[in-house]
């Protein structure tokens, strides 16, 4: 049974309020900017697993982007010495991505895992297609969102995923 509250007098399934994560994230401004440091550290995320070598790349988690500093978190001591070796790199890779990152910062989590990649998950670098009910869940947000960055991107990713599809 779902629940619903009611607000003004109406409850939220009356008024056709969105049932998704990104609709309510949307709705105000402090969860906008929420969903946004999501899509960012994702963003980042990817864009140092995809430029170090496995292992390393993978075992890293970005936790915190504060004033410039850039706060990336790891299994362990090993980890933590090599990300110090190619802080460098990132911190060049980063902006010329155009992130705004002045320093980088490495915490070592004891209980952080490293992505594990089976034979059913696809090895980084590998693009796996996207169902029918992913693509028409990327087609709704790109026609619902008032983001026009996230739309063109959402659209990007479709025509991409239809072109390997045929291919």
């Amino acid at each position: 049974m779902a629940l619903f509250y009611k607000k003004n007098g109406a409850s939220r399934r009356d008024r056709g309020e969105g049932k998704t994560a990104l609709n309510w994230l949307g709705h105000d401004a402090r969860r906008a900017r929420l969903l946004e440091k999501a899509e960012q550290f994702s963003l980042i995320q990817g864009l140092i697993a995809n430029a170090l070598q496995l292992p390393v790349g993978h075992a890293c988690r970005v936790v915190g982007l504060e004033q410039g500093t850039l706060i990336i978190a790891v299994p362990s001591a090993a980890h933590a010495a090599k990300i110090r070796q190619l802080t460098t790199t990132i911190h060049q890779l980063l902006v010329a991505r155009g992130q705004q990152v002045d320093e980088i910062r490495i915490k070592i989590q004891a209980g952080l895992r490293s992505a594990s990649f089976t034979e059913a998950s696809p090895m980084p670098g590998q693009v796996q297609d996207l169902g029918e009910k992913a693509c028409d869940a990327l087609l709704e947000l790109q026609k619902n969102t008032s983001n026009d960055e996230l739309a063109r991107t959402l659209a990007r990713i479709l025509r991409k995923n239809q072109a390997r599809r045929q291919s």
